[in-house]
């Protein structure tokens, strides 16, 4: 910390949605010019220093206070902007894992599901799905909700949205603040960067078993609209 804290003209805090080992090891690889620090949080404040007489630069213990969470630490001459959009660029959907908040709310339709396989069907119903064979085919009785926007998911819940190749979670990169070298000062960057960030998630979708033009089935996932107040 001490050495790059020189070597750049800012020091950015930034956290994560969702982290992947292999989506943070390509954000280092595109962030070449720059270094990305993880570190123990604690051990990183002390470097910043914990008061005036003990602080590497001036004003910059007052970074320590962002340094939460799953967070790290971004040495670099790139503007905001510049970043905000290589993160939004850098966004990617992937499976949900139990404990996660639910990023959408999820329901299915009803109807027939030949995309799966008959011998699907008593996994299904464990799961707590109302399926049905009619003909040898996989019918969802009715509409099924999988879960609610910012709900913890369970394992079953994850199972079925991968059955229905449910992508909600979505790797994001959030700044939260800078330390600028030319004027020693903290900016807190939280709430303006989160008004930029892009996101690929609608936050209610309806999913149901289609064939397109190809012959084949597949699950599409469709916006529901927000109901607006009369």
């Amino acid at each position: 910390v001490r050495s790059l804290v020189d070597q750049y003209k800012y020091v950015y805090v930034i956290s994560f949605d969702n982290p992947r080992n292999t989506r943070l090891s390509e954000l280092r690889q595109e962030l070449n010019d720059s270094v990305l620090l993880f570190g123990k949080n604690k051990l990183v404040m002390v470097a910043f220093g914990l008061d005036k007489t003990t602080q590497l630069k001036p004003g910059l213990r007052k970074l320590s206070k962002y340094v939460k969470g799953q967070c790290a630490l971004l040495f670099s001459n790139k503007e905001v902007d510049e970043l905000r959009d290589l993160f939004n660029q850098f966004r990617s959907q992937d499976y949900a894992r139990p404990g996660s908040l639910a990023a959408q709310t999820v329901i299915l339709s009803a109807g027939s599901v030949p995309k799966f396989s008959h011998t699907m069907e008593p996994a299904l119903r464990k799961l707590g799905l109302p399926v049905k064979l009619v003909r040898g085919i996989i019918n969802l009785e009715s509409e099924y909700p999988v879960c609610e926007l910012g709900q913890a998911l369970t394992p079953e819940q994850c199972r079925i949205l991968k059955y229905f190749e449910v992508q909600t979670s979505e790797f994001r990169v959030n700044i939260l603040a800078r330390w600028d070298s030319q004027n020693e000062i903290v900016t807190e960057l939280q709430t303006t960067d989160a008004a930029n960030v892009i996101t690929s998630l609608v936050p209610r979708i309806s999913v149901s078993c289609q064939k397109l033009d190809d012959g084949f089935f597949y699950f599409v996932p469709e916006p529901i609209e927000m109901e607006t107040p009369p």
